[in-house]
C-alpha cells in the first residue's frame, strides 16, 4: 500500500512537471518578458542554495552551569537565510551544532548562528541592532541546547573563532529547506506553482509584479528535509523591542603625577527604584549594566581595571548609579 502510494505521488509529481514546462514554452512565446524575468529570478534563487555562510562577528558569553564555561558564537553571513519581509515579521534565523573544544588546559564551547546579509548590515550600522541580534541568537542557544547564558557578552576582535572549515561544516551538516515533498505536489503551503504560473500568464504587466514568488522547479524534482529556517515568535523575541541606552557620563581620575588611576562611571536610571533591579558585569576590558525590559549600556573601557575592586554605589533619589573601577597598574 505504501508502494502504490509512493508510485502514485511520483507519477503526480512528474504530470506537474511535465505541465510546468508545457506552461514555460506557452510563455516564451506569448509573454517574453514574463518569461525572462522568471527565468532570472529563480536563476538567482537557486544560486542561492549552493552558497556557504562567511564570518561575519564573534562574541564570547558564559555558560551557567554547575561550573561556568566560556561559549564562543560566531554571527554568520548567509544568502540562504531570507531577511524578514517586513518590520513587523520575525527575523528569520539558522544555527548550527555546539562544540566543546579542548585546548591544553582551556576547555570552551563554540557555535554558530547565521542570518541574511540584508539583516547582518543592519546590525553593522547601528549598535543597538547589533546588539538585539546577538540577544536574539543567545536566546536562540538557550532554547534549543537548553543551557542559560550570561547577560553579558564580549565582542571579540577577530571575526571568527575556529576555522573557516569547522564553522562551515558546522552549519551546513544539517537539513535542507523546511518543505516537504507532501506541500509541494498538493499546494498545502500556498498557491501551487502551476496556479502561480498560470496567474501570471493570463494577468497584465501590473498583475506580473504583484504575484507571489514562485518555487524553483528544481524544489518539486529535489525535496528537502525540513530545518535549514528557524523563525523565533515575533511575540517573544522580536529584534525590534529594543531597549534604550541610558545617558552616561565617563572620566579619568589622575593622581598628582597626571596618571590615570580610575576609572568613574555615572549611569543615569530613570524610572530604577532599586540596585536590584540593576545587572552589572565588569571585565578587565568592559562593562555591561543590564536593567530588563528598560536599559542596556555596553561600553568599552579605555583602561585595563582590576574586575575585583570595582565598587557601584546607587543613589535612589536621582536614580544614579555610580561606578568606581581602579585601573590596573602597568
Amino acid at each position: 500500500m505504501v508502494t502504490m502510494a509512493t508510485k502514485q505521488c511520483e507519477k503526480d509529481m512528474l504530470q506537474q512537471v511535465n505541465q510546468l514546462w508545457s506552461m514555460l514554452d506557452d510563455m516564451s512565446e506569448s509573454s517574453p518578458e514574463a518569461y525572462q524575468k522568471f527565468i532570472r529570478h529563480h536563476l538567482r534563487e537557486g544560486m542561492k542554495q549552493f552558497t556557504l555562510p562567511e564570518p561575519h562577528t564573534c562574541f564570547q558569553t558564559r555558560i551557567l552551569e554547575f561550573s561556568e564555561k566560556l561559549l564562543y558564537v560566531n554571527l554568520c553571513s548567509w544568502d540562504r537565510v531570507p531577511a524578514p519581509k517586513s518590520d513587523s515579521d520575525p527575523v528569520p534565523l539558522f544555527g548550527g551544532k555546539m562544540e566543546e573544544i579542548v585546548e591544553g588546559t582551556d576547555i570552551y564551547s563554540i557555535t554558530d548562528i547565521a542570518y541574511s546579509p540584508e539583516v547582518l548590515k543592519k546590525g553593522s550600522e547601528d549598535p543597538m541592532e547589533r546588539d538585539q541580534l546577538i540577544r536574539l541568537a543567545m536566546k536562540y542557544i538557550e532554547e534549543q541546547h537548553c543551557l542559560r547564558l550570561s547577560h553579558s557578552y564580549t565582542l571579540v576582535k577577530d571575526k571568527l573563532k575556529g576555522s573557516n572549515k569547522q564553522m562551515k561544516r558546522r552549519l551546513t551538516g544539517r537539513a535542507g529547506p523546511a518543505q516537504t515533498a507532501k506541500e509541494m505536489t498538493s499546494g498545502e503551503s500556498g498557491a501551487s506553482l502551476l496556479q502561480q504560473l498560470t496567474s501570471l500568464k493570463s494577468g497584465d504587466k501590473e498583475n506580473e509584479e504583484n504575484n507571489p514568488p514562485i518555487r524553483l522547479p528544481s524544489d518539486i524534482a529535489h525535496p528537502k528535509k525540513p530545518g535549514l529556517i528557524e523563525e523565533i515568535s515575533s511575540t517573544e523575541f522580536d529584534i525590534r523591542n529594543n531597549v534604550e541606552t541610558p545617558k552616561y557620563e565617563i572620566l579619568l581620575i589622575k593622581d598628582e603625577n597626571e596618571k590615570a588611576k580610575t576609572i568613574q562611571l555615572k549611569v543615569e536610571l530613570p524610572g530604577v527604584s532599586s540596585v536590584a533591579e540593576c545587572d552589572l558585569s565588569v571585565s578587565k576590558d568592559d562593562l555591561v549594566i543590564d536593567v530588563p525590559k528598560k536599559y542596556r549600556l555596553q561600553l568599552d573601557l579605555p583602561e585595563a581595571i582590576s574586575e575585583d575592586n570595582v565598587t557601584a554605589k546607587f543613589n535612589k533619589k536621582t536614580c544614579i548609579l555610580s561606578v568606581g573601577m581602579p585601573i590596573l597598574n602597568k
